[in-house]
């Protein structure tokens, strides 16, 4: 095999090439089918985004069941906007690494809002920023590409850059038989202002390219104040810096010592706009692929990538610069790679995650992905390298669990604390005044909160917060999208207590910090509970009424199994107890007579009233049992005391409805039977007389044996009024 350094080439090269280590990867665009929805949705930074998809496409499915990726990568440059999840609601495109930073830091609550840079459009033309918030954003954006490292650590920064590769930079120009710009500029010093250098091409104190007016043969580089010479023409010479919030120019702009704020206010020549209005894209050639006299910052890893036709061909036809006489890249039977030589300008690259979660003790897919030397992301070495990616150091002491200390930026994986930045935002709690129950053992607080997005969380209420007695006294989720959320405090114990206690909230959100109400501000007292009563019930069946209708019987049956007594009520629960019977077991049997000899209709009801109030709950029917009984017949039986044998006897019937002082005469009809002495019957009225105002007259035949006789009246009754049976004593003499 050929091996040879790249030297300067003059043309753009086409087609996808093979790779070194295996066959070509396809060039890849957003995982957008509905089936490839991820675990882990990552934007951000133009530089990494490629190989982000290499890995993202290597790691396949998160099962064989469940189709999501495991982590999706989203191009930088495209639509405005893009779909991550099912419910088909698209986000901002941040274009850049500081955009996918401050999404991020929306997405998780650290900020509510924020200006996120978006790709330009078709035409090369920037977008305006978009300000999306919390609520928009909240678990749709899970980690942020990015080719610039953190700055500033806070030790309870809520996110964390966790490098994964090693990038290289150099300076790229239009192919050699365009460009004017030399190879081999230095990229200088600050104490140096007159030299060559891109320091100095930057700060604007090299700023012309002289050329032979005759030929164009290039002549040199020179400074502001230099005055063409005979025969010599100056043309100003266009640095080049990416679009604003990309990590390339923040990492550029620090590699040749200048500032944002600098180039805004004409300070530095920088600019990131072309004459055409085109804006500068990180890595993308198009504004200095045709213009002699323009150079920019280029990721030699995205440039071999694009190249070797692994990622989206951007290059137009631009061609990286040497310098200090190391060239970029190498090339072996066509394919390239970083030169192994390189070490002009090298940076790492990170992807950034939420730190609560990327430092849990319990695994998750941020853990998975990106944690240690072990995770996904550093564990694809092969697709790292296949992209133009150096690889980042493997050891370290505790280098698999993410924590060399002193490698923040070398060793793969690392989540070291030097790597966290941005302190949480604030939330709030307060606690209303407890509302205590009826029954007095329980009681309801009201806790409002309030924190970026509204995205919900837990609230719990403490005794003894801060102190070693500290207790869990009760909780309740705050819903996604409320401020409020109801917790009810039991008391469980058999007594009384009072709780004074301090709400505590735990945003869902990773951004947002913990916050607590007023300590020991709300105090709670509660009664000893009822003791839990076995529930009771009753009911009646079908009352069967006796045949002289003065009486019915009906079964009652009884859930709970408790003893007590039923008590019968007619109609309602508010008169007199018409009867009470004890209850031990699960059915009783209840007779219920006619009341004072008078017909009735009842509509009973009854209560079970247990033995022990205390263990049981009393019951009552839910349906009334109707019952009608009859009235008691009264009759009076008129006779003489004794009759000759040769007398008639006649008897005088009076037949009463109710009572004996009742002045309403039943209906019916009556007979009567005369017995001997011995119980032998020995006459019979005439056929059944009818009672006329209940009265009725019944004779009888001679009797010419001597003795005394019994006569019996035989009343069949009414409707109204029960049949009856009386007897009445004569003598019948000589």
């Amino acid at each position: 095999m050929k091996n040879k350094l790249f030297a300067q080439v003059t043309v753009a090269l086409s087609g996808a090439a093979v790779i070194a280590a295996g066959t070509a990867m396809p060039v890849m665009a957003d995982p957008v089918s509905v089936n490839k929805y991820a675990e882990l949705v990552g934007l951000g930074s133009d530089t990494t985004m490629d190989v982000m998809d290499g890995i993202s496409l290597a790691l396949g499915d998160v099962s064989v069941s469940d189709t999501r990726l495991k982590l999706a990568s989203y191009k930088a440059i495209g639509s405005a906007d893009v779909v991550v999840s099912a419910d088909g609601i698209a986000i901002p495109r941040a274009n850049g690494s500081s955009a996918g930073r401050d999404a991020l830091r929306i997405a998780i609550g650290q900020i509510n809002s924020g200006s996120v840079a978006i790709a330009p459009d078709d035409l090369g033309k920037s977008r305006s920023a978009v300000s999306p918030t919390t609520a928009q954003l909240a678990g749709k954006f899970h980690y942020a590409r990015s080719s610039s490292g953190p700055s500033g650590a806070v030790a309870n920064g809520v996110v964390t850059y966790v490098p994964f590769a090693q990038d290289n930079m150099t300076y790229a120009t239009a192919p050699l038989n365009i460009t004017k710009i030399p190879s081999d500029i230095p990229v200088g010093s600050a104490g140096n202002t007159s030299e060559v250098s891109l320091m100095n091409i930057y700060k604007g104190n090299i700023t012309k390219v002289i050329e032979d007016a005759s030929t164009g043969a290039f002549i040199k580089l020179a400074a502001p104040s230099y005055t063409p010479a005979a025969g010599e023409v100056a043309t100003t010479i266009r640095a080049y810096v990416p679009q604003a919030g990309s990590g390339t120019r923040s990492f550029w702009n620090s590699t040749v010592g200048i500032t944002d704020a600098g180039i805004t206010n004409g300070t530095f020549p920088a600019k990131d706009i072309t004459p055409g209005g085109v804006t500068v894209q990180e890595h993308d050639g198009t504004a200095v692929a045709t213009d002699p006299y323009a150079l920019v910052g280029f990721s030699i890893s995205q440039w071999v990538a694009q190249t070797n036709g692994v990622a989206p061909k951007r290059t137009a036809g631009a061609i990286l610069r040497s310098i200090g006489g190391l060239e970029p890249v190498v090339v072996t039977d066509g394919v390239y790679a970083t030169a192994p030589t390189w070490s002009a300008i090298k940076r790492a690259v990170y992807n950034i995650v939420p730190t609560a979660l990327i430092n849990a003790d319990e695994e998750n897919a941020y853990t998975r992905a990106f944690r240690g030397t072990n995770s996904l992301v550093c564990q694809a070495k092969a697709v790292i390298q296949k992209f133009g990616y150096g690889l980042l150091s493997y050891t370290g002491v505790d280098a698999e669990l993410g924590e060399t200390t002193g490698g923040q930026s070398t060793i793969c994986g690392n989540i070291i604390a030097a790597n966290r930045v941005y302190a949480p935002s604030a939330s709030t709690v307060t606690l209303g005044a407890p509302v205590v129950a009826a029954s007095g053992s329980s009681a309801t607080v009201t806790a409002t909160v309030a924190s970026n997005g509204n995205q919900g969380g837990t609230v719990t209420l403490f005794s003894g917060f801060g102190t070693p007695d500290q207790a869990e006294v009760a909780s309740g989720v705050v819903a996604k999208g409320a401020t409020t959320v109801d917790i009810t405090v039991t008391n469980t114990t058999e007594a009384a207590f009072e709780k004074t206690v301090t709400a505590q909230f735990v945003p869902v959100l990773t951004g947002v910090d913990v916050s607590s109400s007023a300590l020991n501000g709300t105090t709670i007292t509660l009664a000893a509970p009822a003791v839990a009563k076995t529930e009771t019930s009753v009911s009646f069946g079908a009352a069967t009424v006796a045949s002289n209708g003065l009486s019915a019987t009906f079964t009652a049956t009884f859930t709970g199994g408790q003893n007590g007594n039923l008590n019968i009520y007619n109609t309602d629960f508010s008169g007199a107890i018409l009867k009470t019977v004890a209850v031990t077991g699960a059915t009783a049997t209840v007779t219920i007579d006619q009341a004072k000899g008078e017909k009735v209709s009842y509509n009973l009801v009854g209560e079970f009233v247990p033995s022990n109030a205390e263990v049981a709950t009393s019951s009552r029917t839910t349906s009334a049992l109707p019952v009608a009984l009859k009235n008691t017949s009264y009759t009076l039986i008129t006779v003489g005391a004794s009759y000759k044998t040769s007398a008639l006897p006649t008897v005088s019937v009076t037949i009463k409805a109710g009572k004996s002082t009742s002045t309403v005469g039943a209906t019916g009809t009556v007979f009567a039977v005369v017995y001997n002495s011995k119980k032998v019957p020995v006459q019979v009225s005439s056929a059944l007389v009818k009672l006329s105002a209940g009265k009725a007259t019944l004779k009888f035949a001679k009797i010419t044996t001597v003795g005394t006789y019994t006569v019996k009246v035989f009343y069949g009754g009414s409707a109204d009024v029960a049949e009856s049976t009386t007897t009445k004593t004569f003598k019948v003499t000589k």
